[in-house]
């Protein structure tokens, strides 16, 4: 290959790199025209979220039902194994993945009413192991039961938006206790 065809290469990717590199920081006008001029969607758009970012958190929460002089449904109580330390986070962020597995056993799992989840969604590997990681947190000997939901946690701009996306059965610990059906009590 002759010199010549190897500058015209070299310049031709060049600008190709430089034109990309402009794309990924403004997506503006400007790049909307260059991106019409360029044939077959060689211009790349590195969007990694896209084309529907993550606009919400998934949560775990669970509670325990307890007997005793002051028995009933203790409050919700929020699983999360938090961040890392900043110095640290960028290298080495263990806690990162135990939140992400979170997210991802809750995406696998119905959103809806209850008659969305059927009793196969009991036996699914994302309910069990969602289950799992609630009952591995109970440390008070009076639990007998225990229920954990997934709530849906959204912004809009100072604004905080909690739902319930999806409420897991109570789930009895000990063989001989059984909850009454008046003591239920569900999040609204």
């Amino acid at each position: 290959m002759s010199y010549f065809a190897v500058t015209v290469c070299a310049i031709v990717l060049g600008a190709w790199w430089v034109v990309s590199a402009i794309h990924q920081i403004d997506s503006g006008r400007w790049t909307r025209r260059i991106r019409r001029r360029i044939p077959l969607g060689l211009l790349p758009g590195w969007t990694f979220f896209a084309p529907n970012p993550a606009r919400s958190d998934s949560r775990l929460i669970w509670r325990e039902y307890v007997d005793g002089a002051h028995g009933g449904w203790l409050p919700w109580k929020e699983l999360h194994f938090g961040f890392a330390p900043p110095h640290r986070r960028w290298l080495w962020n263990p806690e990162l993945v135990l939140n992400k597995a979170i997210s991802d056993l809750a995406n696998n799992l119905p959103s809806g009413d209850e008659e969305t989840a059927s009793r196969t969604t009991l036996i699914s590997a994302s309910y069990v192991v969602l289950l799992s990681a609630v009952v591995r947190q109970v440390e008070n000997p009076e639990t007998v039961a225990i229920q954990f939901a997934l709530v849906t946690t959204s912004w809009d701009g100072a604004d905080r938006h909690n739902a319930v996306s999806f409420l897991g059965e109570e789930h009895d610990l000990g063989a001989q206790s059984r909850l009454r059906s008046a003591d239920r009590v569900h999040p609204s």
